[in-house]
């Protein structure tokens, strides 16, 4: 019983974690900025920073700006992609991760500075 419910509890923390960063800039994305269109993906210098790509071009436009500053543009059928994407993200990463932390605990994914895992289960070396 205890799984069913902790099953359920994570299922509806994935949706509402979902519907918070529905909106958030994701790799390859259309985007306007200073009103130009370009695609998007990760400057891996940090959570939500992109580099800004024109057309076919190899090198980025713009390096290193926050997704605040830029504007998505979305479709239905990207808005259907990105939650299917995102909900496989967590059912394929965390959630087994989540099923064997106690009812009423957040998720384990919730940003990449806030992953935390409980060791003590796994630490064989108990004093």
């Amino acid at each position: 019983m205890r799984k069913k419910i902790r099953f359920i509890e994570i299922k509806i923390r994935q949706f509402i974690w979902l519907i918070k960063n529905i909106g958030k800039p994701d790799t390859y994305d259309e985007v306007i900025y200073k009103g130009d269109k370009y695609w998007i993906k990760s400057s891996l210098t940090g959570y939500n920073i992109w580099n800004l790509y024109k057309n076919e071009e190899k090198n980025p436009t713009y390096f290193r700006i926050k997704g605040d500053d830029l504007k998505v543009k979305r479709s239905f059928k990207k808005l259907k992609n990105t939650i299917k994407l995102m909900m496989r993200f967590q059912k394929n990463t965390w959630q087994q991760i989540d099923m064997e932390n106690r009812i009423g605990s957040r998720l384990t994914f919730y940003n990449s500075e806030d992953i935390k895992y409980n060791f003590e289960k796994w630490n064989t070396n108990k004093k």
